[in-house]
C-alpha cells in the first residue's frame, strides 16, 4: 500500500457547494485524490472523473507554492514544505497519466460508452482530448492502411478494443456490506469493514462506484 502524503500545516476549508454541509479540508481533498488515483490504478476500466478534487488540490498546490515564496532561502520548513509539495504533485500527475493512459488505449470504446451515459465518466477536457485522439488515430489508420485493405474497416469498427472487467481486483471494504457475490458459482460473503477481498473486476465495480469498497 502507499505511503499516506501530508498536505502541510494549513489547515485551509474549502467549500465545494451549496449542498455541503461541512466544509472540506485541504487533507481530505488530498486523501480523496489520493484514493481515486489507487481505485484508477488498480481498475481496469475509467472510472468517474473528480474535476472538483483536483481542482481544489491543484487551488492548495498554488497556495503553498506563494507561502514558500516568503520563506528565506535557508528556512528549513521551506525543505520541508518543497518535499511535501513535490510528492502531492507526483500524485496529481500519476492520478492524471492513469487516466490518459486508458482514454488513449480504449479510445473508440469510451467514447462510444461516454454516449450513452448522463453521467459522464469524462471531465470536459478528457473528452476534447479523447475526441481529437480518436480523429488523429483514425485519420493517420486510414492513410496506412484502410485505404489499401478496406475490407477492415468493419472489423474494427466491431472489435474495439475494451477493458477486461473479468480481471481480478484487491480490494477492502469501507463498510459492512451483506450477501455480495464474489465468483462466477455465486459464492456470496459478507464483506466486513476492513476487510481484504479478491473478486472480478465486473462484481466490485458497482461496490467501488457506491464508495462501499476501494481497491489496493
Amino acid at each position: 500500500m502507499e505511503e499516506e502524503v501530508p498536505i502541510s500545516g494549513n489547515s485551509e476549508e474549502f467549500e465545494l457547494d451549496e449542498e455541503e454541509e461541512e466544509p472540506i479540508t485541504a487533507k481530505k481533498v488530498l486523501d480523496t485524490l489520493r484514493q481515486a488515483w489507487l481505485n484508477e490504478k488498480f481498475a481496469p476500466d475509467l472510472l468517474l472523473h473528480q474535476t472538483d478534487m483536483l481542482d481544489l488540490m491543484l487551488a492548495q498546490v498554488s497556495y503553498m507554492e506563494e507561502n514558500l515564496r516568503h520563506l528565506e532561502s535557508n528556512d528549513f520548513r521551506g525543505i520541508i514544505h518543497r518535499m511535501e509539495l513535490e510528492r502531492i504533485k507526483y500524485i496529481i500527475c500519476c492520478y492524471l497519466r492513469c487516466r490518459l493512459a486508458k482514454i488513449e488505449e480504449f479510445t473508440d470504446f469510451i467514447l462510444a460508452e461516454e454516449a450513452k451515459r448522463e453521467e459522464k465518466l469524462l471531465s470536459e477536457e478528457e473528452f476534447t482530448y479523447a475526441t481529437t485522439f480518436s480523429n488523429i488515430t483514425k485519420k493517420h489508420f486510414e492513410q496506412i492502411v484502410l485505404k489499401y485493405v478496406p475490407t477492415l474497416r468493419d472489423d474494427c469498427a466491431q472489435n474495439l478494443p475494451r477493458p477486461n472487467e473479468m480481471s481480478h481486483v484487491f480490494l477492502t471494504a469501507n463498510k459492512d456490506v451483506p450477501s455480495v457475490i464474489v465468483g462466477s458459482n455465486d459464492e456470496e460473503v459478507d464483506l466486513q469493514i476492513g476487510s481484504r477481498h479478491i473478486m472480478p473486476y465486473k462484481l466490485a465495480a458497482d461496490l467501488l462506484k457506491n464508495g462501499d469498497v476501494q481497491l489496493l
